[in-house]
């Protein structure tokens, strides 16, 4: 990453990532201020001053909804020109009355899944001078690697499963949906929608009623590394262990792995076992 210099802006979705990422970002000596999705997010960043934690609901001009001229405008008076994008972002707001013209604007029939639809967010802070900077600059020691990250060995019938859900995602990744998968005995049980991996993970669960099955989660190949990497930590453990699921496959050097040494301590007291591999 090239040295970043001047004030930068972290945009803050839901989950761990912002908060790491945010804490990194300080750490390396730059001025960060926090757009949070979410009103009351000073608890989140306790370690950045409270008026460097801002709502994007709360932007002058905005008139309290999801505004993207409002938050040009902020970064603008501000003197911001480097800007990151993580965690899992509300976008389902893009539809409600949560967001003004400005983003309302930019669906477009030629597509709004998740790449399409953030990447002409991204557009539209490059075109306003604003660089934005991939957060793995930041968290690049959370990256998952190739092979047994944390619990146990992967059983024969895990890995089965595991091979099957690949085959299943090298299908539905190019369509720009189901970065993840739930197989139980070679039977597909549930594919990630916008609700996430851990939703997905709980409605396998009711599915199953308690039988075991794995999580294959990949990335497709024209996701943006700067904003859109796979993420997974120990929320995911838990909601997996809630729903009987026994094992976690994540696709190597593509995949965030958050809270490091908690998630590994998790996985080896539920008996989860987390591989990373390779499509």
């Amino acid at each position: 990453m090239k040295t970043v210099t001047g004030p930068a802006a972290l945009i803050a979705g839901d989950g761990a990532l912002p908060e790491e990422t945010a804490r990194q970002m300080a750490g390396a000596g730059l001025d960060v201020t926090v757009y949070s999705f979410s009103g009351g997010a000073e608890d989140r960043f306790p370690f950045l001053p409270k008026d460097r934690v801002l709502s994007l609901l709360s932007l002058p001009g905005g008139e309290g909804k999801l505004s993207l001229q409002a938050l040009l405008a902020d970064l603008r008076a501000r003197g911001i020109r480097s800007v990151c994008m993580a965690g899992l972002i509300p976008k389902t707001i893009m539809y409600g009355a949560g967001a003004d013209t400005s983003l309302l604007g930019m669906l477009s029939s030629d597509g709004n899944d998740d790449h399409s639809l953030l990447g002409r967010i991204v557009a539209a802070f490059e075109s306003f001078g604003i660089r934005v900077l991939p957060y793995t600059g930041f968290v690049r020691e959370s990256l998952a690697a190739e092979g047994v990250l944390a619990g146990r060995e992967p059983s024969e019938q895990e890995r089965e499963d595991v091979s099957c859900g690949k085959g299943i995602l090298s299908v539905t990744l190019p369509l720009s949906f189901g970065q993840s998968v739930v197989v139980a005995r070679g039977a597909v049980v549930a594919v990630e929608a916008m609700e996430g991996t851990d939703e997905m993970v709980r409605r396998a669960g009711g599915l199953l009623s308690g039988a075991p099955g794995v999580v294959v989660k990949m990335m497709r190949p024209d996701q943006d590394i700067r904003f859109d990497l796979p993420t997974v930590g120990t929320g995911t453990l838990r909601a997996m262990a809630a729903a009987g699921l026994t094992c976690l496959a994540v696709e190597a050097g593509r995949t965030i792995i958050l809270d490091r040494p908690d998630f590994a301590s998790l996985a080896e007291s539920l008996s989860i076992a987390v591989e990373g591999i390779i499509p």
